[in-house]
């Protein structure tokens, strides 16, 4: 167990998360102006209206990613950006992109790749910038959705269960620890899975969620956790996972939809069984507690302490005396 958390607690997609603490005291200064309509922190800013919430999002992709497979990085661009939107309860209206590439070809594969998910997931791309740049490549891809009920990483309540929904059909691809378990889905198929996430949110049965971002399973739960100032018990032995990738490579994998909710215990079977309808995964993987601690629980019940955001914060939001609407966009 040990071993487990010191690789998870050393790996670079975990690491990277505790950069932007440093950007925090920085950003709310930009959006104080319209504090009292933007709420900030979650996989998407939301803006209210009179019809609900504006929803904005933005990914930027890994430039390893991008040289090595530029096909698959538009891929990935538009799905972890219609996940950031479905994962607040919302609906995506369109995306934009920017990019910089080496030569027309490589650009034209990255665009190959965005327009291809783009219209599987039927949003428009809407325009966007593109330079090229001999030996230079980066991509930022942003997208505009809306809600009529947020699922916000703020809302996670003590006895909460925490439940990991996936679909583990699908390919892994090792080198990027990405879980491809849409490109063999019909339009109507992924829509079909993203679709009950707003529709939870409208009913009211979930009060938190958050996707599972490039930080995977446990780094996304963390974010959720810190967020909503609290803690929680994991078991790990629960976690879901496809038979072919080992624990520790799926704890950190996108796994292209996945998402942690935190649902009131009444509500877990009801929203399980919509899920596992659709042949997806909706597993009960932990506890969300009072305190700021997250404790790994292994199949003999002994509790392992992976984090305590009271001495260490991840993103920044433990210990800040902010409100909900006067936090900031984590932007994943």
């Amino acid at each position: 167990m040990q071993k487990l958390i010191s690789a998870l607690r050393s790996s670079p997609r975990l690491v990277q998360k505790t950069k932007l603490q440093a950007l925090w005291h920085q950003l709310p200064r930009v959006c104080e102006v319209n504090r009292d309509h933007v709420i900030l922190g979650d996989d998407a800013a939301a803006i209210k209206n009179h019809e609900g919430y504006m929803l904005l999002a933005a990914e930027g992709v890994y430039p390893h990613l991008l040289k090595s497979n530029p096909y698959l990085a538009g891929r990935t661009s538009v799905i972890a950006n219609v996940n950031d939107i479905y994962a607040m309860g919302g609906r995506p209206m369109a995306v934009l992109d920017v990019l910089f590439a080496s030569d027309v070809e490589e650009a034209g594969e990255v665009v190959r790749g965005i327009r291809d998910n783009a219209s599987r997931y039927m949003i428009p791309v809407v325009g966007g910038h593109f330079t090229e740049e001999k030996g230079f490549s980066s991509l930022a891809v942003f997208i505009l959705g809306k809600a009529q009920s947020l699922l916000s990483s703020f809302n996670s309540q003590v006895g909460d269960d925490l439940v990991f929904v996936s679909n583990l059909k699908g390919k892994f691809y090792s080198g990027f620890n990405f879980w491809d378990s849409s490109s063999s889905l019909s339009s109507e198929q992924a829509l079909k899975h993203l679709e009950l996430l707003p529709r939870i949110a409208e009913e009211g049965l979930a009060d938190s969620a958050k996707d599972v971002s490039m930080a995977g399973i446990i780094g996304s739960t963390l974010m959720l956790l810190e967020c909503s100032r609290k803690g929680a018990e994991i078991y790990l032995d629960k976690i879901p996972a496809p038979f072919e990738v080992p624990l520790e490579d799926w704890l950190l994998t996108f796994p292209s939809f996945g998402f942690v909710l935190s649902l009131r215990s009444q509500n877990t079977q009801k929203v399980g069984d919509r899920f596992r309808k659709l042949g997806l995964v909706c597993q009960s993987i932990g506890k969300v507690t009072p305190d700021q601690k997250v404790f790994f629980i292994d199949g003999g019940e002994k509790r392992n302490l992976f984090w305590d955001f009271s001495v260490e914060p991840l993103i920044g939001f433990a210990n800040q005396p902010l409100s909900h609407e006067d936090t900031m966009e984590e932007g994943e």
